[in-house]
């Protein structure tokens, strides 16, 4: 018994240290829990005990044991139902698609007119080799997911037999996973492979790690399995299948990212006025501003709006414009932010653009020419959104109009925000994502129907509400609820107050409050003078010398990716180095926080390297085949070097 004493202190005692050292978020929750526990806050459900040569968990309130006192025996059994099958336990994290030798023809023809105009014309030659053979068994497992932990016996016994280079370990039960630290040594399966936690998260935290899980070494996200310890909850697989289908750069594609990292070089120098980054609303305090979004609950509460207009700074996103000038409110300030030429809609759609006539114009930098041109040019204020070819301007991006219009208050200080139509969820009675005039709105018919029940069940999911309990949203609309709970709740400074007006999701650290509940602001008055000499004051426009200095190093990060992709020689590495070695040459010297175009080419690799991964992986590829998709890659990422090399020095020679 002194010796199980010895192991379990041991084993504590280094996990402890390693949680504090390497997942220090987790090692504060621990701490948290020790803290609650000893102040009498929290009563332990549990017991862990060590009868007949093992461990077991005692619940005390049922006199249930976790293992049923046979923990060898269930370590046993979870080892032998692994299997390297991808039909089951196993997401997939790719898209299915198949070319045929006439597709692969006419999309470089298509590239040769329309660079741009489809993704295939970048990966269909590469796919037509990669994907002629259905995978049914995998030759090695890449990463691997264990949904639950117990006493955490399992885990390194599954883990030797799978060999993974990434693991996500998730527990919802935070004093449970404590337990588990006296049995399982943590620093010790952390020896060779990446380990990412997920213990006790709530939805928007779990959504996170799976995207920082995806991220990593994402050529292995083709096939994961995963292991579902029977006594923990469902909840989070259903999360990660979630998270497979909503990793950013599988919806908003590497060819999306090479137009909006080079439009703003057109409208740089075409001589927009650009937002400084020192730009705030200090000077104004005490106004309330409130964000009008085009969720269901702007429609729900348009009397309210009618009447108390002239009471608020109405930051109006573009999609909601229609809406707006119907029932003519006029915002003091207009944001855009879509790149698309389709988004112009919002602004076609208005009978009249004199209705805007005194409204400040806020576009993202990457908004297509055609939209700018459809007012002077003095009207329109350009921020950069995923670029940074101006020190001087005013940066910011999120991946939709409404979140990136709230950030924008929170980044300008401002102390009051009211935030109505932000719902970010559809709405339970009229069944809407979006009010009846905007260009994508949906119901809850085109998710499901009375026939196909469980279509509802696999677009459609509960998530926390602002007003009710809980509300339903989709994966796309999620994401955008996720990116504001964990990033911009951080972002809120102890002096702004957030109150959240809609009757969708729930964000942190606001307030809900009905639109009949707000105090009675007086009419403000001459506001729209205010705003626009502030906004006229911190304007910029051309590039500075530093701005030019940054121009020179992107053409010295090109020159230099050229030379080490032609100087990379393909051999017989393992499929894992070769896809990290492409990686790695790409995102070299910090590039992806620097370099536009790395993060083009990263968002490339994301789409296509797990299919070449996934190729390379199996035994029946020859050597001649893996050279020849070898070259074809090269190729492509030579290709769009050239295409994004070509507008920046068309810049460079007018700037």
């Amino acid at each position: 018994m002194s010796n199980i004493q010895e192991i379990i202190t041991t084993n504590f005692t280094q996990n402890i240290e390693y949680f504090q050292t390497h997942h220090k978020e987790l090692f504060e929750k621990l701490a948290a829990y020790d803290h609650a526990v000893t102040q009498g806050y929290y009563k332990e459900k549990y017991e862990l005990v060590y009868e007949n040569g093992d461990f077991d968990v005692y619940e005390r309130e049922s006199g249930i044991y976790l293992y049923n006192k046979q923990i060898k025996k269930h370590t046993e059994l979870s080892v032998k139902s692994i299997d390297f099958s991808t039909q089951d336990y196993c997401f997939e994290g790719f898209l299915r698609q198949q070319y045929l030798q006439e597709d692969v023809t006419f999309y470089q023809q298509l590239k040769q007119q329309n660079p741009l105009k489809s993704i295939a014309s970048y990966v269909a030659d590469i796919l037509y080799i990669t994907e002629q053979e259905r995978v049914d068994f995998l030759h090695n497992i890449g990463k691997y997911i264990f949904f639950g932990v117990g006493l955490g016996r399992h885990l390194d016994a599954i883990m030797q037999k799978v060999s993974a280079s990434c693991y996500l370990i998730v527990e919802d039960d935070l004093e449970l996973f404590r337990l588990s630290l006296f049995c399982t040594n943590y620093p010790k399966l952390a020896q060779n492979t990446t380990l990412f936690f997920s213990v006790f998260e709530n939805q928007s935290e779990f959504a996170k790690t799976s995207e920082r899980f995806l991220k990593e070494q994402y050529y292995l996200n083709h096939y994961i399995k995963y292991f579902h310890l029977q006594s923990h909850k469902t909840d989070k697989i259903e999360q990660f299948y979630i998270a497979t289908s909503s990793q950013a750069d599988l919806k908003f594609l590497f060819t999306d990212y090479m137009r909006i990292n080079t439009i703003p070089l057109q409208n740089i120098a075409n001589g927009y006025n650009i937002l400084k980054k020192d730009f705030y609303f200090s000077s104004l305090n005490e106004i309330p501003f409130l964000l009008v979004a085009s969720g269901p609950s702007l429609e729900k509460n348009r009397e309210f709006l009618q009447q108390n207009q002239e009471k608020f700074v109405i930051v109006a996103v573009s999609s909601s414009l229609s809406f707006l000038e119907k029932y003519n409110i006029k915002p003091n300030i207009v944001i855009h932010l879509d790149p698309f030429e389709a988004s112009i809609k919002s602004f076609e759609r208005l009978e009249n653009l004199s209705f805007l006539q005194e409204s400040i114009l806020l576009f993202s930098a990457s908004s297509p020419q055609k939209l700018l041109e459809m007012f002077p040019k003095e009207k329109s204020i350009l921020f950069e959104s995923n670029t940074h070819y101006k020190k001087d301007a005013f940066h910011m991006t999120s991946n939709c109009v409404g979140s990136v219009s709230y950030l924008f208050l929170l980044l300008t200080k401002v102390k009051n925000i009211y935030l109505l139509g932000l719902d970010l969820a559809v709405d339970s009675k009229t069944k809407s994502d979006h009010i009846q005039l905007h260009q994508d709105k949906k119901t809850l018919d085109t998710f499901f129907s009375s026939e196909k029940e469980l279509l509802y069940k696999e677009n459609l999911f509960e998530i926390d509400g602002n007003f009710d309990e809980k509300v339903f949203t989709t994966a796309h609309l999620n994401s955008s609820v996720n990116i504001i709970n964990h990033y911009f709740s951080k972002l809120i400074d102890p002096s702004q107050h957030i109150y959240n007006l809609s009757d969708g999701a729930y964000f942190h650290k606001t307030k809900a409050l009905h639109c009949k509940n707000i105090q009675n602001f007086q009419p403000l008055k001459a506001i729209q003078t205010q705003l626009q000499q502030l906004f006229i004051s911190h304007q910029t426009k051309g590039f500075s010398s530093q701005d030019r200095q940054n121009l020179q190093n992107r053409f010295e990060y090109i020159k230099k990716i050229k030379a080490d992709l032609l100087n990379h020689t393909f051999s017989t590495q393992t499929p894992k180095q070769y896809a990290q070695e492409i990686v790695d040459i790409i995102t070299q010297q910090n590039a992806l926080d620097t370099f536009e175009l790395a993060r083009v080419l990263d968002s490339y690799l994301y789409y296509i390297l797990n299919y070449i991964y996934n190729f390379f992986d199996n035994p029946s590829t020859t050597q001649e085949q893996k050279e020849k998709v070898d070259k074809l890659l090269k190729e492509q990422i030579f290709s769009l070097i050239a295409y994004y090399e070509k507008i920046l020095l068309a810049f460079k020679r007018v700037c």
